[in-house]
């Protein structure tokens, strides 16, 4: 995948005209509450060229501003922290993005052997890479079907259940709340990550009742996650901002306030292994693994930042 593919042409647009639409695509990228990393990242990566090409000056705060606009999202963090200190960020971003195009495939070609002839399998909101491993799964001819909960309040479940049903895989889409009631006929979880750390997996709200559920029934339980999505050990994200309420309550109601959250925090041991591209881990050995990394977190990263204020900085 290259940058150039997916850059417009930006030869003719003022300075001024710059500044507002990457304000905007900045924006677009920190209210996008449906896309998954890899599609998010890919814009990111659009963002920081087009900023490396016409305004240098400012790009350690548009990479601030990208981390700051999706903080829990592992490959932006780490896209961005390689890209403020480039001398060639198109080089960079490009490479980023191939290879975690890569890794995807190789994780996906991991989880898929992961599933037996006659499996039933139950994910958590939309992960192309699960949705990658489930169609591998049935083009080499094992039959499986999958359990899709809605997961609301996007109700990202029911897009990946029209994907997969869509592929001729049979799907049963349930109510979140019905989890724990269905999880016995399951014999395996996948779900996907936006991040990981030494402690959790971050993925969409819901994933670490999923988990927990999962662990207390015996079913296995896997996290598909890539490495270029693996946080330094020191990088702490902030803590989610509360999403529209409207998502839960069309209308306000006397003394009720809504708490609408997006993201979970999953701890690591919920899980009964990681699929990585290059193996599969348990939460031991992800510890292990984050361990021997020496990459600090990027300071200037981990604050966070109004996107507006570099709009209107460079507006001045």
């Amino acid at each position: 995948m290259s940058v150039e593919d997916i850059m417009p042409n930006t030869h003719t647009i003022s300075a001024d005209i710059r500044a507002i639409q990457m304000r905007a695509a900045i924006d677009e990228i920190r209210n996008d509450r449906a896309s998954g990393a890899a599609k998010q990242t890919v814009r990111a990566a659009r963002l920081l060229v087009e900023c490396f090409r016409h305004t240098p000056e400012e790009l350690p705060e548009i990479a601030r501003a990208l981390t700051a606009a999706q903080p829990t999202t592992g490959s932006i963090y780490n896209l961005a922290a390689m890209a403020r200190h480039s001398p060639d960020v198109p080089a960079v971003c490009n490479d980023f993005l191939d290879s975690m195009e890569r890794n995807a495939a190789r994780v996906a070609e991991r989880a898929a052997a992961l599933v037996s002839d006659g499996d039933t399998v139950m994910t958590h909101s939309f992960s192309s890479t699960i949705l990658t491993a489930l169609r591998e799964v049935s083009a080499s001819g094992k039959r499986l079907s999958v359990i899709c909960p809605e997961s609301r309040p996007i109700c990202e479940g029911v897009a990946m259940a029209a994907s997969l049903g869509m592929s001729g895989i049979p799907v049963s889409l349930i109510a979140d709340a019905a989890i724990h009631l269905v999880l016995p006929e399951a014999q395996l979880v996948l779900v996907g990550a936006d991040a990981a750390s030494p402690r959790a997996i971050f993925n969409k709200a819901g994933t670490s009742l999923l988990a927990l559920a999962a662990r207390e029934l015996g079913v296995r339980v896997y996290a598909l996650c890539s490495s270029d999505k693996f946080l330094p050990r020191s990088y702490d994200p902030p803590k989610e901002t509360l999403k529209d309420p409207c998502e839960l309550l069309e209308r306000d109601l006397p003394h009720v306030r809504v708490a609408n959250y997006h993201s979970d925090v999953a701890p690591l041991d919920y899980f009964t292994g990681i699929v990585t591209e290059d193996a599969i881990l348990s939460p031991v050995d992800l510890r292990k693994r984050f361990a021997r990394m020496h990459a600090p977190a990027e300071p200037a990263l981990a604050v966070p930042v109004d996107p507006r204020d570099i709009a209107r900085a460079a507006l001045q």
